[in-house]
């Protein structure tokens, strides 16, 4: 059910922030895990550093709209829409390393996520420590997979995010599915 959703069951799948293989497995996570062969060139860190400063300029824009009064509301929007502009363009500075590496990573084909049998072993392997770590707590566990860990321990729950709450539901939607099949 995870690798359905996660890649549609394609070896080469590789996700707009760098995820890939039929696990989906992050660059840093394959590293943790054990993964020894991980392509990871210096500009992907960049990539990484651009994805954080665009949530934190459109953090600051929200944050500063919400604090718009009738004396303010020009400076304020000003500052925010800039805001906005520098958070624009990181995500399209972003948005070209990432599609750079998916090409330079499918290109090289020497990834061990690209592997289907290490990415399932590893995604195992990973997937069965989340499941652990959230005491056998499956919508943590994939709250966990999505979104990363210090998310779930950072909201103390699931993440308010689309993608992760998506997530979690097609997941769990495919498994109740799958479950049933075997069943008949």
């Amino acid at each position: 059910a995870l690798i359905k959703r996660e890649s549609n069951f394609d070896p080469h799948a590789v996700s707009y922030v760098g995820a890939a293989g039929l696990t989906q497995i992050m660059p840093q996570t394959g590293k943790g895990l054990g993964m020894k062969n991980i392509y990871m060139p210096s500009y992907f860190e960049e990539a990484i550093s651009l994805t954080e400063r665009q949530r934190k300029l459109r953090k600051r824009a929200r944050l500063l709209l919400s604090e718009v009064t009738a004396t303010n509301k020009t400076k304020l929007a000003k500052d925010a829409r800039g805001l906005m502009q520098k958070s624009l363009k990181c995500g399209r500075e972003r948005s070209k390393l990432f599609k750079r590496y998916k090409r330079d990573l499918l290109k090289k084909d020497r990834d061990d996520r690209l592997n289907p049998g290490k990415s399932i072993e590893f995604g195992y392997k990973y997937f069965s420590g989340l499941m652990k770590a959230q005491n056998g707590d499956i919508s943590l566990a994939l709250a966990s997979y999505n979104a990363g860990p210090h998310r779930v321990k950072q909201y103390n729950g699931i993440p308010p995010y689309k993608e992760t709450v998506s997530f979690r539901n097609m997941v769990l939607k495919y498994y109740r599915e799958y479950r049933m099949e075997l069943r008949n």
